[in-house]
């Protein structure tokens, strides 16, 4: 959340304006990338005074900054560190010294840091931002739903578009929108609902921006740091209804804060160990649904054919041989005309047939005539 790191960069003049304004006592600490997903640096500003140290170089790249005076750190999530994470969404502890101590990866393998805008600490509840969600994480180590989120709220608008939030009174949380089309405004809703209290404009926010950071000092006074605004982050402090600009620096792509810090700090605690990596669990596979082989048909015996006694083989006829003749011998027939007795019966037959045709002829024309 990008506004804080301005923090950094404040100018002589916001030094004499903070002074004026705030309590003494009020240390506020932020994390800063110059682009987002690059490691983060850890920075302290006195509000009072207006000083700001570099503290260290983290290790990671940290996100949802907020402050467990249960813990006595500073607690915030990160998805990049270490390489055999198997979860990427771990939450951590942040000593004001710069020393991180990893508790372990959120009980939901869903989860994940990236879609996560802001972060605050209430007791041992870690309240972090998913889009339109808010995610209530349990940070108690003695609790046996340490590091699982126990309950999850859609926010009302514009709750759901504020890129940070801190605890405010009454157990509320308060945040800075500049998601309108007018100056942003200082909004105020219920974690246990989602539900918004109350919506207040503050002339002299810009708008159509993003507010990175939100800090809330003893006397309630509230800062909010603008991640870029006419290419430059910004801090403003909000007093008696109107924002007042107390520095310009350099804009940065990742910066969220947390205080005020009680001064002096408590004394050091021990972190809990970190809790192992679980994987998640492997695909149990889905045997195909099992179909029963069809009932085998019952058998019929089948008696077999009555045996059929051979029938004996008819008896081949024998050719009968037949002897060879021997072959006549041909002799010329005799040229000479054959005189018989039958030769002239013939003619005297024919002698008669025509006889007789001619008499029928004859009586046939004297019956005409």
């Amino acid at each position: 959340m990008s506004g804080v790191s301005s923090l950094l960069l404040l100018s002589a003049p916001l030094t004499s304006a903070v002074a004026q304004a705030a309590p003494a006592g009020c240390d506020a600490f932020q994390v800063r990338a110059v682009h987002r997903g690059d490691f983060s640096t850890l920075t302290r500003l006195d509000i009072s005074s207006g000083g700001v140290n570099v503290v260290a170089q983290l290790g990671y790249s940290v996100n949802a900054l907020g402050y467990s005076p249960t813990l006595g750190r500073l607690v915030g999530l990160t998805s990049k560190g270490h390489r055999h994470w198997v979860h990427p969404a771990h939450v951590v502890l942040i000593d004001t010294r710069g020393v991180v101590n990893d508790l372990g990866p959120v009980v939901a393998p869903w989860f994940r840091t990236d879609d996560v805008s802001g972060g605050t600490v209430v007791g041992t509840t870690f309240y972090v931002r998913d889009h339109a969600r808010l995610h209530a994480i349990d940070i108690n180590p003695a609790s046996a739903s340490y590091l699982k989120i126990v309950r999850s709220v859609t926010l009302d608008w514009p709750a759901l578009a504020l890129d940070d939030f801190t605890a405010g009174a009454g157990g509320k949380l308060v945040g800075v929108s500049a998601a309108g089309h007018g100056p942003g405004e200082v909004v105020t809703f219920d974690p246990v609902s989602g539900r918004v209290v109350s919506r207040t404009e503050v002339p002299g926010l810009p708008g159509k921006s993003t507010y990175g950071a939100v800090v809330i000092d003893a006397a309630g006074g509230v800062y909010a740091f603008n991640n870029r605004y006419k290419d430059r982050s910004r801090v403003y402090r909000v007093v008696d209804g109107a924002a007042v600009e107390l520095s310009a620096g350099q804009a940065f792509g990742l910066i969220d804060g947390a205080g005020c810090l009680p001064a002096p700090m408590p004394p050091r605690v021990e972190p809990p160990a970190p809790r192992p990596e679980v994987p998640p669990p492997a695909p149990v596979p889905v045997a195909p649904p099992r179909v029963s082989p069809p009932a085998p048909a019952p058998v019929v015996p089948v008696a077999p054919p009555a045996a059929v006694p051979p029938t004996a083989a008819p008896p081949q006829p024998v050719p009968v041989r037949v002897a060879k003749r021997e072959p006549r011998p041909r002799h010329d027939l005799s040229l000479e005309t054959e005189t018989t007795p039958l030769t002239k019966s013939r003619k005297w037959a024919i002698v008669t047939i025509v006889l007789v045709m001619l008499g029928a002829g004859a009586a046939a024309a004297r019956a005409r005539g």
